[in-house]
């Protein structure tokens, strides 16, 4: 198994190019986290992409649990290596709309332990997402172990416009280490898709009853308090532990549990069209500025002007200063201000690669007009983008034309 943290400058820019062309082929990004183990997070992680996969989507599934992974045993493929060809790792193919990568496929046995500190599972981690022949994806789901470390940091700081589901059980004990995780994905402006409560009550295999074992009921009150949606309560099954030890998914069961965890699903998938349309009806345009009008030298502008347009029409125009030069710092900037498009002059290839990944529209070789006759033009589809690169650009400096 080939991982290797002793990467040059040159090599990690290369290797980070790589995963932004894989996630601009991702439409929608979730890594399942939890506040301690233990509360079958792993279940509702490959139970989301089977369910996801089932109605057709395209999905990937991914398991960076890299100490503890569940991902194979819970689909039966525990004893299945990943294939490796040339310097790539084949994503395995659990059925036509869904492919699987777990470090479990790279082990020399099932029970061989991982002893690995930061460096070596923050490089297997960026392998996967640069190595992996997944191909274009509807859904990637990133099973990341509990807590707040290296995995779902790294997560965090490489997977582009990822968003979290969080899993908790409802005493107080997961609840209490819930509320670290919110406050992680706050600190590391990582939205929140929503919270699920696991094995709230249980179903009796004799009576079909449902009875609070753990009580119900504390994951949507601390979704309501951290105003976070709620997506939905899953009970305890002996039949989903069964199925589980089994290698099969809640969709193989006749249990009550199926019908609400299609019922999460359809939630997410609402809420993510939802988002999705309220981007389509908004945008947030940035414009390098230099006296006034367009800058032709975008990585040493004065400032920008940023204008809010609502359904075509202008409602916020309001100008801010860009941070110092340096590389790779603007792009991100401007994606963090919530920018959806940008017009510039002339741009390096590595800006436009951030602002890319990011999902920034980037419109290249534009006049030295004022702002507000830019936006028009560009309303109008009056401007063309020349897709103009600065030649020099080869260390991910924001340039324009010289």
């Amino acid at each position: 198994m080939a991982c290797n943290t002793d990467t040059t400058d040159h090599e990690y820019e290369a290797q980070t190019t790589k995963i932004n062309q894989f996630l601009q082929n991702v439409d929608h990004k979730i890594v399942v986290m939890s506040g301690k183990g233990g509360v079958g997070k792993s279940t509702v992680a490959t139970n989301l992409a089977v369910f996801l996969s089932n109605q057709g989507y395209k999905v990937g599934l991914l398991d960076v649990d890299v100490h503890g992974p569940s991902i194979a045993g819970l689909l039966g493929l525990t004893n299945l290596k990943l294939n490796i060809i040339g310097d790539k790792i084949q994503a395995y193919p659990y059925t036509d709309h869904l492919k699987v990568v777990s470090i479990q496929g790279l082990l020399d046995t099932p029970d061989q332990p991982l002893i690995w500190r930061g460096p070596l599972k923050i490089g297997i981690i960026r392998q996967f997402l640069s190595d992996v022949i997944w191909g274009p994806l509807d859904y990637l789901i990133i099973d990341s172990p509990p807590g707040t470390g290296d995995e779902p940091l790294t997560i965090a700081q490489t997977v582009t416009d990822c968003q979290a589901i969080i899993v908790t059980t409802p005493q107080e004990i997961s609840l209490a280490d819930v509320r670290k995780s919110i406050e992680f994905c706050h600190k590391v402006n990582l939205p929140i898709l929503g919270l699920v409560e696991n094995m709230s009550g249980f179903v009796c295999p004799s009576c079909g009853n449902m009875h609070d074992i753990f009580k119900s009921g504390g994951g949507e009150t601390t979704a309501a308090t951290s105003d976070i949606p709620f997506l939905g309560r899953l009970p305890i099954d002996p039949s989903v532990v069964t199925a589980g030890d089994n290698g099969e998914a809640m969709d193989s069961l006749t249990s009550p549990i199926k019908a609400e965890m299609q019922s999460i699903i359809g939630k997410i998938i609402d809420q993510l069209s939802n988002k999705q349309k309220g981007a389509d009806s908004a945008m947030k345009i940035a414009i390098p500025l230099a006296g006034g009008k367009l800058a032709t030298h975008f990585g040493h502008c004065q400032e920008f002007a940023i204008i809010t347009i609502n359904n075509g029409t202008v409602i916020k125009h309001e100008t801010s200063t860009p941070p110092p030069h340096a590389p790779g710092v603007i792009p991100n900037w401007v994606a963090d201000l919530g920018c959806t498009d940008i017009i510039v002059g002339g741009m390096g290839e590595a800006a436009q690669s951030i602002l890319s990944a990011r999902n920034v529209k980037v419109m290249a070789g534009a006049p030295s007009l004022d702002p507000e006759k830019l936006v028009a033009l560009y309303l109008n589809g009056e401007l063309t983008d020349s897709g103009n690169a600065c030649e020099h650009d080869h260390e991910g400096h924001e340039c324009g034309h010289h």
